[in-house]
């Protein structure tokens, strides 16, 4: 009777190891991409955007809108987020479509409107104050070095090379350095933001990846949140997900 146990115990156990073995991998793909410079980048146009995606094929879409609002009409999206955002729950509504953006805690859960985040939005004030602070940007002169050539990658490269970490480098010492010249200035909640956002984006993405184990996985990200975003996968998935497999032109 014993050995019996021991004998189906294994069998047991062997398929459960084989039944593993098989399961798919988790597939996760963060792709940059570049609002409106999409319209100017002939190298990296929507369409390109759009067919890689369609090359990839992904089981599930998650972008840059929020939660809360994914659902809303299409007037509201058009008026409220990037071009390629939106687009994308159009021509991947017969996939699992999620948002995974993230503006402020004064308007989480609610909806709101593009004249609050331009005339009320008190993060949207200290950005327009800043534009006009000329003693403040003469303080920023080498954070606009960085800025420029993050600039000129993302108006012409196209959605390999945006997303080869050239880009991803560059964002991570400018925001590191946007932190530091910020600290006891008005500007500090600026980057407090910014960097509140990037952990929300994540934490999003996060889910959507735990709740869709083994798909294959498209997350679009302005370019700004993806070093961020690739960090945050990485530290809590490890090896156990695949994580941007190199694509051949």
């Amino acid at each position: 009777m014993k050995r019996k146990f021991l004998f189906g115990f294994l069998i047991l156990s062997w398929i459960g190891l084989q039944s593993y073995a098989q399961s798919p991998q988790t597939e996760v793909h963060v792709i940059s991409t570049i609002h409106a410079a999409h319209k100017t980048n002939k190298n990296y146009t929507y369409e390109d955007l759009f067919v890689f995606i369609d090359k990839l094929n992904p089981d599930v879409v998650g972008v840059e809108i929020r939660p809360e609002d994914k659902d809303s009409s299409s007037n509201f999206l058009k008026n409220m987020y990037p071009y390629e955002m939106y687009e994308s729950l159009v021509r991947y509504k017969h996939k699992k479509t999620y948002g995974i953006d993230w503006l402020g805690a004064d308007v989480a859960g609610k909806q709101f409107t593009r004249e609050y985040w331009e005339n009320v939005s008190p993060i949207r004030k200290l950005q327009v104050k800043l534009g006009a602070d000329s003693l403040m940007r003469q303080k920023l002169a080498v954070l606009k070095i960085v800025g420029d050539a993050k600039v000129k990658i993302a108006l012409n490269a196209d959605v390999y090379t945006l997303n080869d970490g050239t880009y991803d480098m560059l964002n991570e010492i400018y925001y590191a350095q946007m932190r530091e010249s910020y600290k006891g200035e008005d500007y500090e909640q600026l980057a407090k933001f910014y960097l509140n956002r990037d952990q929300e984006i994540a934490k999003n993405i996060i889910k959507v990846i735990e709740a869709n184990t083994g798909k294959k996985i498209v997350f679009l990200v302005g370019a700004d949140h993806r070093s961020f975003t690739l960090n945050a996968i990485q530290n809590k998935f490890g090896n156990s997900i695949l994580m941007n497999p190199k694509l051949d032109k």
